[in-house]
Parts: C-alpha cells; sequence; structure tokens
C-alpha cells in the first residue's frame, strides 16, 4: 500500500482513542440494539450471542434449583420433583437471560449514533482498499486509469477522513457531556465546510473505476454530515 493511502486509513486504535469506545463496545450495540435492517450474518450472530448468553444463565440456575428442591417435600424419585426442577432451571435461565438482555440494551443505547459512523469509517477504509486494488492492477498494465482522477479520490479521501474524525469527536462530546456545549457549533461548522469541499470535486466522469470510487466517498461524507446533524441537534431536510 502506498504511504499516502496508509496513512489516510483509520484505525481501530484512533477510532478508540477519539471516541473513548473500545470496537467491542461498538459492536455490542449491533447485538441488543436490534436495527430493522440487520443482514442475515448480523441475524446469525444475534442468535448465537443469546445462545450463550441462555447457555451461561444455564450453569448459574443449576446450583440454585438444587438448593431449592432440596426444600420441598417431593422424594427424591418423584417424577414430580424432575418436573419442578426442570421448569424452576429454565424459568430463571428465561429470567436471568431477559434482565441480562434490558440491562444491554440500556447500556449500549448511548452509543447507537457511534455504531453508525463505525459503519461509515468502515465503508471509507473500503474504499481505501479498492484503492489499493486499483494501484495495483494499474502497476501491472492490467487497468487503463485517470491518473488526475485517482489525485481527486485521494483529496476526497482526506476530506472525508477530516468529517469522520469530526464526527466521532462531536459524537463523544454529545455522549459525555449531555448540557448545552458551545464547542460542538465550533464541529459542526467544520464538518459543513469539509462537505462544501467534498462537494466541488469532478464527478462528472463516473464511467472510470477512480470516478465510481471517488464517488462513494462523497455519498460516505454526506452520510456523515446527515448523522452529525442529528447528533447537533439540526433538522435534516428530507
Amino acid at each position: 500500500m502506498q504511504r499516502n493511502l496508509q496513512d489516510l486509513k483509520i484505525t481501530e486504535l484512533e477510532v478508540k482513542k477519539l471516541s473513548g469506545k473500545s470496537l467491542s463496545d461498538i459492536l455490542m450495540v449491533n447485538l441488543y440494539q436490534l436495527p430493522l435492517g440487520f443482514s442475515r450474518k448480523q441475524l446469525l450472530s444475534i442468535m448465537l450471542n443469546q445462545i450463550v448468553v441462555f447457555g451461561l444463565t444455564l450453569i448459574i440456575s443449576l446450583p440454585l434449583t438444587l438448593l431449592m428442591i432440596t426444600k420441598t417435600s417431593y422424594a427424591s424419585d418423584d417424577p414430580r420433583l424432575i418436573n419442578l426442577f426442570i421448569k424452576i432451571v429454565f424459568g430463571i435461565s428465561l429470567g436471568i437471560t431477559l434482565c441480562w438482555n434490558i440491562y444491554m440494551w440500556w447500556k449500549t443505547k448511548p452509543l447507537k449514533e457511534l455504531a453508525k459512523l463505525q459503519n461509515e469509517v468502515n465503508k471509507y477504509n473500503q474504499v481505501i482498499a479498492a484503492v489499493e486494488i486499483m494501484d495495483k492492477l494499474a502497476a501491472v498494465g492490467n487497468l487503463e486509469v485517470n491518473l488526475i482522477n485517482r489525485n481527486d479520490v485521494i483529496k476526497a479521501l482526506q476530506v472525508t477522513r477530516e468529517s469522520l474524525i469530526c464526527a466521532i469527536q462531536t459524537e463523544r462530546i454529545l455522549r459525555e457531556n449531555q448540557d448545552f456545549i458551545m464547542r460542538r457549533y465550533e464541529l459542526f461548522a467544520s464538518m459543513e465546510n469539509n462537505l462544501s469541499a467534498l462537494m466541488n470535486f469532478d464527478v462528472k466522469n463516473q464511467a472510470t473505476e477512480y470516478g465510481k470510487l471517488l464517488n462513494e466517498a462523497l455519498e460516505i461524507g454526506m452520510s456523515v454530515q446527515k448523522e452529525v446533524r442529528i447528533l447537533s441537534g439540526v433538522s435534516v431536510e428530507k
């Protein structure tokens, strides 16, 4: 990867430093906030997570249930005792699982906007990876490219990177400070300037591969601007 592309990447460590949250914290949002548009892969992750949680609660409920049934008047070989044991085990497990899900839903709710921004960071890094592949193909002569158009992509990615960093900082400030904060307007103004800079790039030549990547970078910038508007309490035009 060329140095200018490597420097443009937004790493997990950088997101953690900017947001104050690790990637694992952000990923938990997808498991407990249940977005309407989740994919089959996300649905599988949610189901697997619930199975693991329920399995752990079974381990916890078993000794509790054994302690409870020892105080009953049933004989040890009474079939009703087994039936009672199963009902109590599953009842306790389901109760603990439900309480755990409610707690995690409450805990991850403040990170919903950060999770959306992380999704934009992933798209942004994918664009960088696509540019790297294009560079490799061009280097071996398998692809005709417009070098000027590539430079536009790099410039657009630089502006998009600044916008993403600005958005993550804005989200953290608003998350950690629920009161009115004057600095959010300064960050929002910076975000608006970055988007204006993106809009100035020439994307007329959509036929080239670099042109498509440039347009994708622009779309990411506009999506980030929308999230910042939501975070800053500014109405978004429909």
